[in-house]
């Protein structure tokens, strides 16, 4: 009931998405420590999207990580807003590690590649790879206040309860923005996360993860350009 419930009033939340372009640039820190840099881009026309997110090491971890990770999200936008159609994961060097998905609507099944392997499972309405997730809640309606989202890794689907848990209004080095706090709280079994949503951009201002293991995870944008 939630679900239909959620999707009727993303049903009567969005019009018709516009062409655009954007690209946003954000520091990497763990526990404090600047790790790494994420770019991404997000490209919407003609009824599509792409979002490609690409983080590399900074710094000390530079010397550590030499891996760049590449996550790609491809996709319908439609009247609930984005609808991922393939994900893809990677890691530059370690490409056994790739992970590809596809997600079948009429079928209704999450097919997932990985590790030499081939997997099915099955795709709720709701669905979104966890890329598209942190560009979907820029679509999240005023009226519902938390929902079980089904998020996918790539490889599997999970359903996790997200939380509207009000406005604040931020500053970080790339400007300050009004926003609202989403967040999945930490349990023993899976990472809490916090993520500031701005609906004057398509990506988030700020995600902060809290690993279940006690570390904390933080990304804050630095810097935009949105192209006409």
């Amino acid at each position: 009931m939630l679900r239909l419930l959620l999707a009727a009033c993303f049903l009567l939340h969005i019009g018709p998405a516009a062409a655009e372009k954007w690209t946003f640039t954000y520091t990497v820190s763990r526990s404090g420590q600047e790790i790494g840099e994420t770019r991404e881009t997000f490209e919407n026309h003609d009824g599509r999207y792409r979002i490609e997110s690409i983080a590399k090491p900074t710094g000390i971890a530079a010397v550590f990580i030499r891996d760049i990770f590449r996550v790609v999200s491809e996709g319908e936008i439609n009247e609930h807003g984005l609808r991922p159609l393939h994900f893809e994961n990677h890691r530059s060097t370690r490409p056994s590690k790739t992970i590809l998905s596809d997600f079948d609507w009429n079928a209704k099944t999450l097919t997932a590649r990985f590790e030499g392997k081939t997997e099915t499972h099955p795709l709720p309405d709701n669905a979104q790879d966890r890329l598209g997730a942190l560009y979907q809640l820029r679509y999240w309606p005023k009226s519902v206040e938390e929902a079980k989202l089904a998020i996918s890794s790539g490889k599997n689907v999970k359903e996790l309860l997200y939380k509207r848990s009000g406005e604040e209004t931020i500053t970080v080095p790339a400007g300050t923005f009004r926003t609202v706090r989403y967040l999945r709280e930490r349990t023993p079994d899976d990472d809490g996360i916090t993520i500031w949503v701005s609906d004057k951009l398509a990506a988030p201002v700020k995600v902060v993860i809290d690993e279940k293991k006690g570390a904390q995870n933080e990304q804050v944008l630095t810097e935009f350009q949105r192209e006409p």
